[in-house]
């Protein structure tokens, strides 16, 4: 039987939706109204703090898994854990908000080399997706919002490659064997997100995009991990700006 269990389940409607969890837990309150269209995704708090120092922005508190950080018509929102099911329960909330508009600035795993990566597509190896869209091997951003972040990072001279992302769900089982295959089949990084948020993306039908930085190597007989490097922390930095001046176009 092929996953999930439930055939087609993506054509099911769910009992419940992020729009009633909000309502039960009272987050729509009076200061959560109006929230922004447009949200920038990240993962390490250092990248909070640097935001915060830098754009000064109002802090709404949602709940333990959402805060916003809000500068004009665009918040930040930093995940207080890692992969694809916590990363798509904070986005289809922040949807229910009024998001309509996502950029993913976040680390990844190099097959290669060391950089920044704009995915123009990510391998489904997780769970998440499967639940919201039919089986593929692929899932993929907004066209339209990659073009624009990748002009914005062309604009401002940032060195980066365009390529796809491996996402799965159990960063201790990246095989040996899976490396090879999927670095011969050019796939340049693997992450723990994005195939399933491009997937809720499309579901919901919004705009999503997401730009990587490799923090570490997967090579074919060893592992070399950078991830509090300065050349990573710098690269992640410049990204939010980059995100800033995207969604403010």
């Amino acid at each position: 039987m092929g996953y999930p269990n439930f055939k087609n389940k993506y054509f099911e409607k769910a009992l419940f939706s992020p729009s009633d969890s909000i309502s039960w837990s009272k987050y729509a309150k009076e200061e959560t109204k109006n929230k922004p269209s447009k949200y920038i995704l990240i993962y390490y708090p250092y990248l909070l703090n640097y935001f915060e120092k830098k754009y000064s922005p109002k802090i709404i508190k949602m709940h333990r898994l959402i805060t916003i950080y809000r500068h004009k018509d665009i918040a930040l929102v930093q995940m207080t854990g890692i992969g694809a099911p916590n990363a798509t329960t904070v986005l289809e909330e922040l949807i229910s908000l009024g998001g309509n508009q996502f950029l993913n600035i976040g680390s990844c795993g190099g097959l290669k080399n060391f950089g920044i990566f704009l995915c123009e597509k990510a391998l489904r190896d997780e769970g998440v997706s499967y639940h919201y869209l039919p089986h593929g091997k692929y899932s993929y951003p907004s066209k339209k919002l990659t073009s624009m972040f990748k002009k914005s990072l062309e604009k401002n001279n940032i060195d980066f490659e365009m390529g796809a992302t491996w996402t799965i769900d159990a960063p201790y089982r990246e095989t040996i064997s899976e490396i090879k295959h999927y670095k011969q089949e050019g796939i340049k990084t693997v992450d723990m997100e994005t195939s399933a948020l491009f997937a809720v993306a499309e579901f919901r039908k919004v705009k999503m995009a997401s730009c990587l930085v490799v923090s570490d190597i997967l090579g074919e007989d060893k592992w070399d991990p950078q991830f509090d490097s300065k050349h990573v922390k710098q690269k992640l930095k410049k990204l939010i700006d980059i995100a800033i001046e995207t969604s403010s176009i």
